[in-house]
């Protein structure tokens, strides 16, 4: 017993805890499965036998969990809504999530209707979420949305081969839209920065010269004339610099999607076992009738003995 309970105090002390692919972490859900389901069922069944016994258990086991998925989807005092199940099975993590979905100006996004104020860009944008109709405490979620933006843009292990926005691109404007389905739109300006450039071959930095600060760190020209102007800092605008608009809608998702489906097979499963439960009682109550009247009908066949004619 005591080398059973050092063992589980060296594995809860492990920071990294047991890998899935480990044969505990493999056993532990079915053993948890076997140990608290099946004794309670043994329990149950040594009462109530083995179809009553299962109906019983399965009927409140759902009924539980239709309480508990309740919580899950729509929340409690002290619990957020869509605390449950997030995904579906085969699906990605982030499946139901809200998110920023980039795109072109010249895509197939922006050619749908409901996102076509892209193409007509600046027109139909305003400054500042409360121009364009959208909450006053959105620029946060618009922060977000511009580094997600830029990061699908400049992300050359993306879909696009060749990213149109540099990885040290700087952010120069920034206008917001409401889209036909009642989307936020952002539409975000990016311009190339400067930052350390790579010296022609051969030569090197005097001592106490700072190193020369080209557009996106590109190699300093022979006659040095794409170096910064002195003064200028790393990751300062170059003012004529490489620019590109890029935009993006919010998708709010569904994160409480996954509960409802969940909190949905739980309310079936449970009408179905009630069900279950009641015809089992039905056919029991017909049983016990039919024995009683067999009794009472056995007894009315017996002839009284003859002393008492």
């Amino acid at each position: 017993m005591v080398a059973t309970l050092n063992w589980l105090t060296i594995l809860a002390a492990e920071a990294h805890g047991i890998p899935g692919s480990d044969w505990r972490a493999k056993v532990a859900v079915p053993v948890g499965v076997l140990v608290f389901f099946g004794s309670v069922y043994l329990l149950v069944r040594s009462n109530l036998g083995t179809r009553r016994g299962y109906l019983v258990m399965a009927t409140s086991w759902f009924g539980f969990m239709i309480i508990y998925s309740l919580f899950w989807a729509f929340g409690a005092p002290g619990t957020p809504p869509a605390t449950g199940p997030q995904t579906l099975p085969g699906q990605e993590l982030d499946a139901y999530e809200d998110t920023w979905r980039a795109f072109a100006g010249d895509s197939l996004i922006a050619e749908d209707p409901d996102y076509a104020v892209a193409k007509t860009y600046p027109e139909g944008f305003s400054d500042s979420p409360e121009e364009a109709g959208l909450p006053a405490g959105f620029t946060g979620t618009a922060d977000t949305g511009a580094d997600d933006i830029q990061t699908f843009f400049s992300d050359e292990e993306g879909p696009m081969q060749k990213p149109p926005v540099g990885p040290q691109w700087g952010e120069v404007d920034r206008k917001y839209a409401q889209a036909r389905n009642g989307r936020p739109i952002l539409a975000v300006t990016y311009q190339q920065t400067w930052q350390v450039g790579q010296l022609p071959q051969g030569e090197q930095l005097a001592e106490g010269e700072s190193p020369p600060l080209t557009p996106d760190g590109e190699n300093v020209e022979g006659n040095r004339s794409n170096v910064a102007p002195e003064g200028t800092e790393i990751g300062d605008i170059v003012e004529d610099g490489e620019t590109y608009t890029a935009f993006g809608y919010f998708d709010a998702g569904s994160p409480m999607f996954p509960s409802l489906v969940v909190f949905g097979i739980i309310v079936l499963l449970f009408a179905l076992h009630a069900v279950l439960l009641a015809a089992d009682e039905r056919r029991e109550r017909r049983e016990r009738e039919a024995l009683a009247g067999e009794a009472a009908a056995a007894q009315q066949r017996t002839p009284e003995p003859a002393g008492r004619r």
